[in-house]
């Protein structure tokens, strides 16, 4: 909602920047079925809520692997202390789950971003 109203006054298609990387916005109208040209002002409730749904439940399907020699290993994150360890639930925003890569850990090399990443992905899909 803040950022709708920040962009009131622009087209769907031009409000998304803040959210998403410039590549995924396409994708992202497509899947809301909100018109790329309608003025956010104009966007109802019912197709709202429809894009919060198009985004909470997007799935990105994994097809393959890349050279080890790509790998890349970067620093930063969502802050540990935003995250509930024992869920990876965001303390700031419900339903929000974190894992791997995103959060704000790292070591040495030898496995320990694996650890991390299969631990915490363990965590965050694991069913009450």
């Amino acid at each position: 909602m803040r950022d709708f109203e920040t962009y009131k006054g622009k087209m769907f298609k031009n409000s998304l920047k803040d959210l998403f990387p410039l590549k995924m916005i396409p994708l992202m109208i497509e899947l809301s079925g909100i018109s790329p040209e309608l003025n956010v002002a104009n966007i109802e409730r019912e197709q709202r809520k429809r894009f919060v749904q198009a985004v909470k439940n997007i799935r990105v399907p994994i097809v393959g692997s890349r050279k080890i020699e790509e790998a890349v290993v970067t620093v930063g994150g969502v802050d540990t202390k935003e995250i509930n360890p024992k869920t990876m639930e965001s303390k700031l925003v419900e339903g929000l789950f974190f894992a791997g890569e995103v959060i704000d850990v790292d070591g040495y090399t030898g496995g320990y971003n694996l650890t991390i990443a299969f631990s915490t992905g363990r965590a965050a899909g694991k069913l009450s």
